[in-house]
């Protein structure tokens, strides 16, 4: 984003929250950078230097300010980069949580050199990739030490510092100030964690928390008092971590509380990631087609297996239907968890658990109300991700993803869309076939004498109409582009306007 010296300053004037996250503030004077939405009066306009990232304001000198404290900035959207091996590679470093050795390591992963990874950060974002781990790393222990009362090593170890060492001295190198002179009390409930995480308004959390209560599972999600809660198992090498989290927006400071359960501490940025993930905390919405409803984001997902069991059960019945079949699958199969909600008590069945049933699958699953073809292609989905064939991973290509889904047996092209929308949070994707979106789009599709195509005025066959709506579909969303995921929620949702 590019604005002139004077537009800048105009919206630090008036502390516009659209632009959070998408420049900040460098105070010559005070050696400080802050957000635009600071609370504290603008400086004057000749002591400012704007700054696409905080990365850029850190390499260049200037400290984050203990106001405004850019870490809980939202943060941008890899997938907005113009290059897209810099998108990858910046998932990349995301997923594997800012760790020693990255630079390395995906070269190596990406079949480049490490002086090209270099050269695509200094291109693209403006710094080394060593300054942005850094600069990334800082940040989040910040905002940890500020919110929560965990141990400062383990904090350190959390963020990716080697050593608490080297931790205590790249902060007070940066800060000027060590990690135990930033910390203030935090919440002194030690059975969870709560930390504060921003997003750029507007968003509708009604559209939100209606999606996900219409679609959770008894016992592993709940949706209430507009409050979005679920149990959790979270992988890390090879221990797996299990508890419960909570997330509760607060509108009017644009912000999300979330708070997690103690045993999921040493998981907790990766829990951090899978909520902003999941409710689309950084997106830029002014970047949307303004023809899609205001507020509008794409809801993502905390487990890919148990999101892709969802979809398969969901193939041509109805979201009700599939609810019911869900919730009797983690009674059936599901593994016991105690929260402070009797509500939420079990973990849905990983693609691990699954795998490992060495009876008949549609034996097992055909009681509950699971059709034959289904459970070989939810057995079939399991074994793929248990064996690590199938990944929805975020530095992963989605139609690499998508074409392997398309060779399982029972994925069609309409599932394949729908797990690679909400699996990998891709913001193009678009299941033409849906039947919430056909149902949408019945009164927008005209042929070329100005008929509605699914009148069928012209007594097509129900193939050659299915075609032609399908082609009709695909060039009315091609001017939504690259953002048809968004256009799908869209419509989804003005059908339950309607009802």
């Amino acid at each position: 984003m590019k604005l002139t010296h004077e537009q800048y300053y105009k919206v630090i004037q008036s502390r516009d929250a659209r632009f959070d996250g998408l420049f900040f503030t460098a105070v010559k004077t005070t050696g400080i950078y802050c957000r635009p939405v600071c609370k504290v009066p603008a400086p004057k306009s000749e002591n400012c230097t704007f700054y696409d990232s905080a990365e850029i304001a850190e390499a260049k000198g200037y400290r984050p300010c203990l106001r405004c404290r850019p870490e809980l900035a939202p943060g941008y959207s890899e997938f907005e980069q113009s290059n897209e091996l810099i998108g990858m590679i910046l998932r990349y470093f995301e997923k594997r949580c800012y760790k020693p050795g990255l630079i390395g390591e995906s070269a190596a992963y990406f079949g480049i050199t490490s002086r090209h990874v270099n050269r695509l950060f200094t291109d693209s974002i403006g710094v080394s990739p060593q300054s942005f781990i850094v600069t990334k790393r800082l940040l989040m222990s910040k905002g940890l030490l500020t919110d929560t009362q965990l141990p400062i090593t383990d904090i350190a170890l959390l963020v990716g510092f080697g050593s608490v060492s080297r931790f205590n001295a790249t902060f007070k190198k940066h800060y000027q100030l060590t990690p135990g002179n930033l910390r203030k009390k935090g919440s002194k409930n030690m059975d969870m964690i709560k930390v504060k995480l921003s997003y750029r308004p507007p968003y509708n959390w009604k559209i939100m928390m209606d999606f996900f209560r219409m679609r959770q599972i008894p016992g592993v999600e709940w949706v209430v008092d507009n409050k979005y809660r679920r149990t959790l198992r979270v992988k890390s090498n090879l221990d797996i971590y299990s508890g419960w989290i909570e997330v509760s927006p607060i509108p009017e400071e644009h912000l999300v509380v979330l708070s997690v359960s103690k045993s999921l501490e040493k998981v907790l940025i990766e829990v951090i990631k899978k909520v902003r993930r999941a409710f689309d905390l950084d997106l830029v919405p002014d970047q949307l087609p303004a023809d899609l409803p205001d507020g509008i984001r794409l809801p993502g997902c905390f487990d890919s297996f148990e999101m892709g069991t969802r979809a398969i059960l969901g193939q041509q019945i109805t979201v009700k239907a599939a609810h019911t079949i869900a919730t009797r699958l983690v009674k059936l199969l599901g593994t016991t968890i105690e929260t402070p909600w009797k509500e939420l008590n079990a973990h849905f069945p990983s693609a691990e658990e699954l795998f490992a049933i060495k009876e008949p699958i549609d034996g097992v699953l055909g009681p509950i109300g699971v059709i034959k073809n289904r459970s070989f292609s939810i057995y079939a989905l399991a074994e793929a991700m248990a064996v690590g064939d199938l990944s929805f991973a975020l530095d992963k290509n989605p139609t690499h993803q998508k074409n392997k889904l398309l060779g399982l047996k029972g994925i069609g092209p309409w599932t394949a869309e729908y797990l690679t929308m909400r699996g990998m949070s891709w913001p193009d994707a678009f299941p033409a076939s849906d039947i919430g979106v056909r149902h949408a789009l019945m009164l927008k599709l005209k042929d070329e004498e100005g008929n509605l195509i699914l009148d069928n005025k012209i007594k097509l066959s129900k193939y050659k109409l299915n075609k032609k709506y399908e082609k009709a579909a695909l060039d009315y969303a091609q001017a939504f582009k690259p953002w048809r995921s968004y256009l799908t929620i869209a419509l989804w949702y003005s059908l339950s306007e309607k009802e």
